[in-house]
């Protein structure tokens, strides 16, 4: 009897062991849900929000390379377009074109200035008239210059050189110089009488030489004269009416 009453006590406490465990279980499950999950698509995911620091090195390094390439670039530019910025280097003391520009405008800067405002006007005046220099009459013009200057020994480069000009240069002239011509010349005109005058009253100066060719010589001299002398006036005229500001002063 005595061993039947210890098996049911024994009986009774895994009954309330399991009992117990059946009601402690729960807390248990509680306690775990507060746990962040750790499964492997979770740390996946972490990873892919954190940034290697692989990829940082890797994106640094081409910053570099590419600031470097920039650096070189320029450097070749600046060296290869030196002459924009450096006229000249003494003894490793470079001299700038901003300093020879400056020396330029004080020697000469109203001379060029008053040269560069003339142009411009002749250039509208033509315009407005409709009035051109073909290529073809500025060719003729430099070859009978080449032709001239061949007679004396010399060639059109020399003479440009010497003037410190290029022919795109004595092209323009030539150019202006035509429309100018055509402009105002085509008014100017010479007597038979005042060459005769001229004639009188310089005849010890003149050349030794038949009197055709002296006449026409003296008419071509006077027809100059009084063409410059016409160009001039009609040059401050279209300045005078014209509008022009000027904002440096020289």
């Amino acid at each position: 009897m005595a061993t039947k009453k210890t098996a049911k006590k024994t009986a009774s406490k895994n009954s309330s062991s399991k009992t117990t465990a059946k009601k402690t279980t729960p807390k248990r499950t509680t306690a775990k849900t507060t746990v962040k999950p750790t499964t492997p698509v979770a740390a996946i995911e972490t990873e892919k929000q954190k940034p290697s620091t692989q990829t940082q090195t890797v994106k640094l390094r081409k910053s570099y390379v590419i600031l470097i390439i920039v650096i070189v670039l320029l450097g070749a530019i600046l060296y290869y377009f030196r002459g924009l910025f450096v006229a000249a280097v003494v003894n490793g003391q470079p001299i700038s074109r901003l300093e020879v520009v400056q020396q330029a405008e004080k020697q000469s800067g109203k001379q060029t200035l008053d040269t560069l405002v003339r142009d411009a006007l002749i250039e509208q005046e033509a315009k407005k008239e409709n009035i051109t220099v073909s290529d073809q009459e500025v060719n003729t013009q430099i070859t009978t210059l080449q032709n001239n200057l061949k007679k004396q020994g010399q060639t059109l480069d020399q003479v440009l050189a010497a003037q410190g000009m290029s022919e795109d240069d004595l092209r323009n002239l030539i150019r202006l110089d035509q429309l100018v011509q055509k402009m105002v010349a085509k008014n100017v005109k010479v007597k038979d009488q005042e060459v005769n005058d001229y004639i009188a009253k310089n005849k010890d100066s003149l050349p030794n030489t038949d009197d055709a060719t002296l006449k026409k010589q003296v008419k071509a001299q006077l027809l100059q004269q009084k063409t410059n002398e016409a160009v001039q006036t009609w040059l401050a005229n279209l300045q005078q009416k014209a509008n022009i500001v000027y904002f440096v002063q020289y």
